[in-house]
């Protein structure tokens, strides 16, 4: 891989954390205190790759709404960090916990490394920030001690997600774990209370024109059987808009052929011509069908101000009847649903729009997020052999071990991880299903089946992972969705965005995007008329915008 040109003009604030950082490392380096160790670590192992005295690791904690701790146990003590410790005597220390769902952790780690005393092993989801620390030396470099002591199966994974270790590869050296995964579980749906459905005598819509239909009976009739007419919302946006949270646009400008995903989704278009989602013509037909339906009142009024947990609120209440959203619906937050009155909140693919053929934008699969280790620490390769603890315990085992250490949530309790790669097994688990019998899966899959098996036939009707792997996976799930109608219909557009970023992009990549937020919403609410999106293409152009395009088309050409 060719040496990275990273931005040299950067946001005042990362500029003062990077230099107070490199500083602070310098000097660090500078005392010894902390070097990495020369010595052979497998000296420090026995037969069976226990260290003999005792390795100490201290992590930042991303804690988050789906977080769950059990039994009693703590992010110091739990079942993951027992583990460690039974079975490669590692001590597990938090340096820090701050919710990644917000912007706690972000900040968090943005003071962390201000001050120049990072944890040994600590994730971000900032390009960016990865980028930044690996230029300046700041990052352990992980090819040898993953080369070493990475087990054939966590290389399979290397092999299977490829471009994900590419973006964690600077020049030729890898630099984090990456969180491998295909994107592709990136796409939107259109998540719907299967009771107001019911109540309404309606049909999921297929076209934006149903659509609109049923959010008017879902906002104007009386959809929850409550006695009163016109107290519920028929489609719900929350502020952010272009973001893969719940209640997104993104699921209706696909409609219009436009892929969009939050500020950074550039692709070549049918011409080869390097274009960005948010400045396409068909996004004028799109925020007009929005701004419609607002002045109607079939969409939330107070979206403008809907934090996503008030926003989880009003789901959880009743007060909504479809949003779109992302394939871990039954995860959260329509598990709230379920669990409080046993309503299915169910996804189906997104309605399309005559004339246009409908596209859905998704991230490159080398950028996501990063599990890294600050150079120097003293034990890098500790983290891979974590890495295999976890495949091994995960993906191969019981699933009793399964349950406990993955279910609910509680992978999140390991330092490390791989994310349940569903995608992967969704193929399969739908052949599983066809034949009625999970023999012949991959031992991880099996777990799903049994899931999906025991939410149909109501043995599992009340568990959380049941009904979470259920809407997912099962036939009537989304990522089905996804191998069956979208990416045979050839929707799937991948951002031409890895990790090179150019310095132009990196630099207004921030106020590009409230720009993108504001107009969007003025254009909604009626503040402002929809032609004013073709001013707004102006502006994005000249603050920035087109310098990106054409940067972009230098750094990624055409093949």
């Amino acid at each position: 891989m060719k040496e990275l040109k990273i931005k040299r003009v950067l946001p005042h604030t990362l500029v003062a954390l990077l230099t107070v950082f490199t500083i602070s490392a310098c000097e660090t380096a500078t005392t010894g205190s902390d070097a990495q160790s020369t010595s052979n670590p497998s000296e420090n192992m026995d037969a069976n790759g226990k260290y003999q005295k005792p390795v100490t690791m201290t992590w930042g904690v991303q804690t988050a709404a789906a977080s769950k701790l059990l039994d009693n146990e703590t992010w110091e003590d739990n079942r993951w960090s027992r583990l460690f410790k039974d079975k490669l005597n590692i001590d597990l220390q938090v340096a820090f916990t701050a919710d990644s769902s917000t912007d706690a952790y972000k900040n968090k780690l943005n003071a962390i490394i201000a001050s120049g005393d990072l944890p040994d092993v600590f994730k971000t989801q900032d390009t960016n920030v990865f980028l930044q620390l690996a230029q300046n030396g700041q990052l352990a470099d992980l090819t040898e001690v993953y080369n070493k002591y990475a087990t054939d199966s966590i290389k399979e994974y290397q092999k299977r997600f490829a471009d994900s270790f590419k973006g964690a590869t600077i020049d030729g050296k890898l630099y984090a774990i990456p969180r491998m995964n295909d994107n592709f579980h990136e796409a939107p749906f259109l998540w719907i209370r299967e009771d107001w459905l019911k109540r309404t005598n309606s049909q999921p819509p297929k076209t934006i024109e149903e659509l609109v239909a049923l959010a008017k009976k879902f906002a104007t009739e009386d959809p929850d059987g409550n006695g009163k007419n016109g107290d519920t919302i028929g489609l719900a946006l929350n502020k952010d808009l272009i973001r893969q949270n719940h209640a997104s646009i993104l699921g209706l400008v696909s409609a219009f052929g436009v892929p969009g995903r939050d500020e950074s989704m550039f692709y070549r278009d049918q011409n080869g011509k390097m274009t960005f989602a948010w400045i396409q013509p068909n996004m004028k037909p799109a925020l007009a069908v929005l701004a419609d339906m607002y002045k109607q009142g079939l969409i939330n009024k107070d979206f403008t101000s809907k934090s996503e947990s008030a926003l989880v609120e009003d789901i959880t209440s009743g007060k909504i009847g479809m949003a779109f959203g992302s394939n871990w619906g039954t995860w959260y937050p329509y598990n709230n649903v379920y669990k409080k009155d046993g309503v299915i909140v169910r996804p189906y693919p997104i309605p399309t729009q005559s004339g246009y053929d409908y596209k859905i934008g998704i991230e490159s699969n080398a950028v996501g997020q990063m599990t890294m280790v600050r150079k120097d620490y003293k034990n890098p390769e500790a983290v891979i052999k974590m890495l295999n603890l976890y495949d091994e315990t995960v993906n191969y085992s019981t699933k009793d071990v399964y349950d406990k250490y993955w279910a609910n949530e509680q992978y999140r309790l390991s330092p490390i991880y791989i994310d349940q790669p569903g995608e992967v097994y969704a193929a399969d688990l739908l052949k599983a299903m066809d034949k009625g019998s999970s023999e012949g899966l991959p031992p991880a899959a099996k777990p799903l089946y049994d899931y999906i098996a025991g939410f149909e036939n109501g043995t599992l009707a009340k568990d959380d992972n049941a009904f979470g792997t259920w809407g997912q996976m099962s036939k009537s799930g989304s990522l089905p969705i996804v191998l069956n109608k979208y990416i045979p219909d050839k929707a799937i557009v991948q951002s031409i965005l890895g990790i090179q970023r150019p310095d132009v992009w990196l630099t207004n990549v921030a106020s590009l995007d409230t720009l993108t937020i504001t107009t969007f919403t003025d254009i909604i609410t009626g503040t402002k008329p929809v032609d004013y999106f073709d001013t707004f293409v102006q502006q994005w152009l000249k603050a920035g915008g087109q310098k990106s395009l054409d940067e972009l088309d230098k750094m990624y050409p055409a093949k």
